[in-house]
């Protein structure tokens, strides 16, 4: 179980890596983009459909490695005020159903992608991408942080540090 443990934190660290290289080469990109159309009035096409893709690999790639380490935004405005035993239920039930609705959203995310794929679902625009290829990340990115949420809800079960931050 603990090598289990260990591939899904190497697998989130490096999808973290991933969308912090993928925002560098966004600026990189607007950048030059920018430079291009200021200076020689010729502007680079691509950029803006590749930046939208970045904008949704970010955070699909992302959002477990932040919930591994309580990064997302979290109001304690109840749970502050509660007992420990109370913050450790609170946390508990949250986890588990924020997992579920990550499971949902992965699972439909499948679906979609599944049938974008059969469609052969191609995104009109200037690099004609195949669209199963841009959705593909939404189940990847909800699925891995449903897990997270999932191993944040056994964690609080057994004992363990409280599930969720607040």
């Amino acid at each position: 179980m603990r090598a289990l443990h260990r591939a899904l934190d190497l697998v989130e660290d490096a999808f973290a890596v991933i969308a912090g290289c993928l925002l560098i080469l966004t600026v990189i990109f607007v950048s030059i983009d920018v430079t291009s159309r200021y200076f020689f009035n010729a502007p680079l096409t691509w950029v803006f459909e590749v930046t939208e893709y970045i904008l949704l690999l970010v955070p699909c790639l992302g959002m477990a490695w932040l919930a591994r380490g309580n990064g997302h935004v979290a109001i304690d405005i109840v749970t502050s005020r509660l007992p420990a035993r109370g913050k450790l239920l609170f946390g508990l039930a949250s986890s588990v159903a924020v997992a579920a609705i990550c499971g949902f959203i992965a699972w439909w995310g499948a679906r979609v992608t599944f049938e974008s794929f059969q469609a052969k679902a191609i995104i009109e625009n200037v690099l004609q991408t195949p669209q199963w290829l841009v959705y593909l990340w939404i189940p990847v990115g909800f699925g891995l942080c449903g897990i997270e949420f999932a191993r944040k809800a056994v964690s609080a079960w057994s004992g363990g540090m409280p599930a969720a931050s607040g």
